[in-house]
């Protein structure tokens, strides 16, 4: 049985018990209903990891506009930063409305009839991937508060070299800083800080204010890999090898700055 969240939205009572059995068998959670005017409230709190959702609603309506109307609201005007995967129902041999439904954002669609083992299938594949893509975004703010640490670190270090007050590093500032490292342009980043600590007297930085150095054609003498593994390590060993402290120094979570050290044959 797959851990997961499944809500179905069909107004057709008698498939919406149907489907409320079949997946009740193959997934912890199924949450089923014919309204789909409750699936901001039901998909509010960010713990649904699919809905599953026919494309017709009502008497006479069989041109699918329900299925992406709602699909759009999930998708695009929900203020979730994951929203769920969507699956659509669609009627027996309406391709054209299924592959607009990709268009639109659907992670897949099964069509009326059909196979229970081919649709909890589709459910199973559409939740690794959420989940994956969950997991990818997690790893990138791992990452980011990593780099954002070593920037300010850089910043930090050339302050007190040429006693200099520590400048507040904008947004823009650092959303420029963290592009050259992401670039692997770790030379030149080090370099726009000592010459911007140095040639700047103001104690606020902004895009405009940094002296970018002229060096972006050098070759990088490290990867972001290196960049955050040279980074934490000297982070942990300054803080006395002790996790809770290194993580707050690092701005990620104790488990995160554990799964990093482990990574990198530290612990």
């Amino acid at each position: 049985m797959t851990d997961a969240k499944i809500i179905v939205i069909d107004d057709n009572a008698a498939v919406l018990k149907t489907l409320g059995i079949v997946l009740k068998g193959a997934f912890t959670r199924v949450i089923t209903v014919e309204d789909p005017r409750l699936i901001p409230s039901l998909i509010g709190g960010g713990d649904v990891d699919v809905v599953l959702l026919d494309m017709n609603f009502g008497t006479g309506r069989l041109d699918g506009q329900d299925g992406l109307f709602w699909l759009k609201r999930i998708k695009q005007r929900s203020s979730l930063d994951m929203p769920p995967a969507v699956v659509l129902i669609t009627a027996f041999g309406d391709v054209d409305l299924a592959v607009d439904s990709l268009k639109q954002g659907a992670d897949d669609f099964v069509q009326k009839p059909w196979k229970n083992e081919h649709l909890i299938k589709v459910l199973e594949e559409s939740i690794a991937k959420r989940h994956e893509e969950i997991q990818r975004k997690a790893d990138e703010g791992d990452e980011l508060a990593v780099v954002n640490a070593y920037i300010r670190s850089l910043v930090k270090r050339y302050a007190a070299t040429y006693l200099h007050p520590e400048p507040e590093v904008t947004g823009e500032a650092m959303e420029r800083l963290v592009a050259m490292a992401r670039r692997g342009e770790f030379a030149r980043l080090e370099d726009t800080i000592e010459r911007t600590v140095l040639m700047t007297q103001g104690t606020r930085w902004t895009a405009d204010t940094l002296i970018v150095s002229d060096s972006g054609g050098e070759s990088p003498t490290l990867t972001l890999e290196e960049m955050e593994r040279q980074f934490i390590y000297n982070v942990w060993d300054d803080s006395g090898r002790n996790l809770t402290i290194a993580a707050k120094r690092l701005g990620v979570s104790r488990p995160t700055l554990y799964a990093k050290l482990k990574k990198y044959g530290f612990y």
